[in-house]
């Protein structure tokens, strides 16, 4: 995961750290060689991810599923300078397994406030690997797709969202993309630990600076 990270600010090996991916999805966690339930800079994912993003890459990251306990956004996810995407159902309730903030330090004091932003992640219509059983009750649309949910499932709804950001505006950094998503957000009435700035609201964040 790490190298996949380190190899988006420079996908061609060429040296030409100018040449790095916009964007990176990450619906996944890191695992870790021991229980770190505190914020630790030094920790290799979030290294490589505050790297990714002072080269220009915008990275967006699950929260995690460990709701609803506070504490439990996944490593990269708890990267201070990642968007990270907690989940919602379709009716704006948040989702009980979301991942909720704070990030607190070694001591238990809350560092920073996490999630950044939340996206639907309920039931979401998803392509069906052809060797995953499936009960029918799951299926969607076809026999090829099924439900699912997850913040791995909202996050890379964020991620579209900052492509449509960056397709607007080509000249934006990651900080610039992640302020106008939050900026922009609708606040859908849950605590900055549970929602962040609320949900991912497209066409808010495209019209800003219009």
């Amino acid at each position: 995961i790490i190298a996949a990270i380190e190899r988006s600010v420079d996908p061609n090996q060429d040296g030409d750290f100018s040449d790095h991916l916009d964007i990176i999805s990450l619906s996944l966690r890191v695992i870790i060689p021991y229980y770190l339930d505190y914020f630790d800079p030094n920790e290799p994912s979030v290294v490589a991810i505050e790297n990714a993003v002072r080269s220009g890459v915008v990275a967006v990251i699950a929260a995690g599923n460990w709701g609803p306990l506070p504490n439990t956004i996944n490593y990269p996810g708890v990267s201070p300078s990642a968007i990270t995407v907690g989940a919602i159902a379709k009716s704006m309730d948040l989702a009980y397994f979301s991942s909720r903030g704070p990030v607190n330090d070694a001591n238990g004091n809350p560092v920073f406030s996490k999630p950044d932003i939340v996206a639907p992640g309920v039931d979401i219509c998803a392509a069906l690997l052809h060797d995953v059983p499936v009960p029918p009750n799951m299926r969607c649309i076809d026999d090829v797709h099924f439900k699912i949910s997850g913040t791995s499932m909202a996050t890379p709804m964020v991620s579209g969202a900052a492509a449509l950001l960056l397709q607007a505006h080509p000249d934006w950094s990651p900080a610039q993309v992640k302020q106008t998503l939050m900026e922009t957000a609708l606040d859908i009435g849950y605590d900055e630990n549970e929602q962040g700035a609320g949900m991912v609201d497209i066409p808010r964040a495209l019209n800003l600076n219009a």
